[in-house]
């Protein structure tokens, strides 16, 4: 069996989340199962083979053995960690006010949002991973501001707009208008409301 490991993959942390049952940001690095599972996983997508976790656990009964791999597994995520310092933060950062997102929820909105599948499970490496999440987040603020301008300036004829001094804002203003940029972020609740207000706005176009 190969000890060596050249990188770890999303593929590979997507399914040590589908173990483990929770993000790979909750990940304990002093729990020996936890451990066990980053290797079989990392193994797996990178050498392939038809083990199971329970036939690989005993492989790494030799103290040997999983010395080994931990070793080589720790030098890759050295190497991931100083790039994610130079972003600023982590993937792995966790808020302890709420459920941090699993990276399989993450990546899988970065595919359906356009991201190749192929690229994103096997090539990304997980420091370039906030690269790709920021400019999801871009797209879909231009997205939505576009969409609250459209419809401002359909409705515009129908109402008063000298009683919108800034215009399309006063219609509805998103959070990322209103606080620090580093301290906001697009969530569902967020989306619904503009959906309902893009309803709205629609219906009182049609009944004018």
């Amino acid at each position: 069996m190969h000890t060596q490991f050249t990188r770890l993959t999303i593929k590979a942390i997507i399914r040590w989340e589908q173990l483990r049952g929770r993000s790979f940001s909750l990940m304990d690095y002093t729990d020996r199962e936890d451990i066990v599972a980053l290797l079989y996983t990392a193994y797996i997508t990178e050498h392939g083979g038809n083990y199971t976790q329970e036939v690989f656990s005993q492989v790494l009964m030799d103290e040997k053995m999983f010395a080994a791999m931990s070793s080589e597994v720790g030098r890759v995520m050295e190497v991931i960690s100083q790039f994610s310092r130079k972003n600023g933060n982590s993937v792995s950062e966790t808020d302890t006010s709420t459920t941090p997102d699993t990276i399989g929820s993450i990546v899988s909105t970065l595919i359906m949002s356009g991201l190749d599948a192929h690229y994103a499970l096997n090539e990304m490496e997980l420091q370039d991973l906030p690269l790709y999440i920021e400019a999801y987040e871009n797209k879909r603020k231009d997205e939505m501001e576009n969409a609250r301008l459209w419809t401002y300036l359909t409705i515009l004829p129908h109402i008063d707009a000298k009683a919108m001094e800034n215009g399309a804002k006063d219609l509805i203003t998103f959070p990322w208008e209103q606080k620090p940029k580093e301290e906001t972020e697009i969530n569902d609740a967020e989306v619904e409301r503009f959906e309902e207000f893009l309803k709205k706005g629609k219906k009182l176009w049609q009944e004018n």
